[in-house]
């Protein structure tokens, strides 16, 4: 369940520029270019997921960024170890705890993880700890990670408290295990059936009465309850009596009783607000409302991530270029390249964002132009087979066959009183 949004989550960035009249030419060209190279090198389709899986699950993701020319890359943090500390450029900040170097079994230091984490930040937690540990300030033991080199999204910005989204159903989750368990139980006992053995007894007089007066020996007994035995099932069971019994049965005869496991996968789904009918019905009569429920919810999760890329946009590039993240799941692909061709017969500047939809980015744009345009030059050299659907059956321009024999006594007099025939 937790799985469901991240799975139907596609992340199609767009960068779009801020500053159009202060940017010209050659320069809005190349900053272009940057922006593009840069968005596209943080890969947010791979990264995000991670996040998105995370955030469904625990409520807060909290990680560090590693970046050079060529590489990006995102190490999740322990929550136990962060806490919220403040907000800029509308995302938030974290601050980590510093106690988490120190070796489980005694209060020094474990270098070797310090020397992990300085690759992210470069010196920058040795510096903190040392410090810490020098004057064993409780002030110190929470350090702030620079907002630079740092994500933390949060799936319930309105609280101020973490909440795992799913909390509400835990209790739901144990209910449907306790179920199928019992309905386990109870057909295993469906199958369990019981034979008695009566043994029979010599008819007693008043003069002469013995109780327990069998009129088998026990080892005649017992030879054909082993032969019996033997040739049932082990989930039959027997028994010897002297007295009468009725038949005994543990199967469940009630036919108005409910299947408790469905019941509570039921009941699992309605706290959770997603449809059962995505996971396991061919019924679609409301799937497609519910899932643009499940949408929405997404989409606010969007808008976090591209606060987030938003300030490493001014950062990196002074805030003249933003990226916008397209409302777009794998239910809604097909609609939006739909939405968006329409709009580009209309003239409307749209093409990035239908290509994004498509699994191309900005940077693919222009390389995959140039290669098909310039190098391969496909629309010159890729010339279709000649068949009646790309030509005309003859060069005749319409209009009536011009006459062959001018000399006509018809065509002399047509000429000379100047008739349409003539013409």
């Amino acid at each position: 369940v937790a799985g469901y949004l991240p799975s139907i989550a596609m992340y199609c960035p767009v960068v779009i520029p801020t500053r159009v009249g202060d940017l010209k030419g050659n320069t809005m060209l190349v900053q272009y270019e940057k922006a593009t190279k840069y968005l596209t090198k943080l890969n947010l389709p791979h990264c995000i997921h991670q996040v998105c899986a995370t955030c469904c699950i625990e409520d807060v993701f909290y990680g560090l960024e590693y970046e050079n020319d060529q590489t990006y890359y995102i190490k999740q943090l322990n929550p136990e170890y962060c806490r919220i500390s403040s907000v800029e450029y509308g995302c938030y900040n974290f601050q980590f705890d510093l106690t988490f170097f120190d070796k489980s079994a005694s209060n020094e230091v474990d270098t070797t993880l310090l020397e992990q984490y300085d690759l992210f930040i470069k010196g920058f937690f040795t510096k903190a700890y040392n410090a810490y540990k020098k004057t064993s300030d409780s002030k110190l033991r929470w350090v702030e990670i620079p907002a630079q080199n740092s994500i933390c999204i949060k799936w319930h910005e309105e609280l101020d408290y973490t909440f795992p989204p799913y909390a509400s159903i835990y209790p739901d989750i144990a209910d449907i295990e306790d179920y199928k368990a019992l309905s386990k139980t109870s057909e295993e006992q469906n199958n369990y059936k019981i034979i008695g053995f009566k043994i029979p007894r010599f008819n007693n007089t008043a003069n002469d009465y013995r109780p327990d007066n069998f009129a088998l020996k026990m080892s005649t007994a017992n030879l054909f309850y082993q032969m019996t035995r033997d040739s049932i099932a082990e989930s039959v069971g027997i028994f010897y009596t002297p007295m009468d019994f009725e038949s005994i049965s543990f199967s469940n005869s009630q036919t108005s009783s409910r299947n408790k496991v469905a019941e509570a996968t039921e009941q699992l789904f309605d706290g959770l607000g997603f449809s059962q009918l995505l996971f396991n019905s061919d019924n679609a009569t409301t799937l497609k409302l519910s899932i643009k429920i499940d949408e929405g919810q997404l989409f606010k999760f969007y808008r976090q991530i591209e606060q987030w890329v938003n300030r490493k946009m001014i950062y990196n590039f002074k805030g003249n270029w933003r990226c916008q993240l397209i409302d777009a799941t794998v239910f809604s692909k097909e609609e939006l390249i739909d939405q968006y061709l329409k709009l580009a017969t209309y003239g409307v500047p749209v093409v990035p964002f239908l290509c994004a939809v498509v699994g191309m980015n900005q940077v693919d744009i222009q390389a995959l132009n140039y290669i098909q345009n310039d190098i391969l030059q496909i629309s010159s050299t890729f010339l279709p087979l000649m068949s009646s659907n790309v030509q005309t059956g003859t060069e005749d321009e319409g209009g009536r066959p011009e006459e062959k024999n001018t000399d006509s006594d018809s065509t002399i007099v047509n000429k000379n009183n100047d008739t349409n025939e003539a013409k």
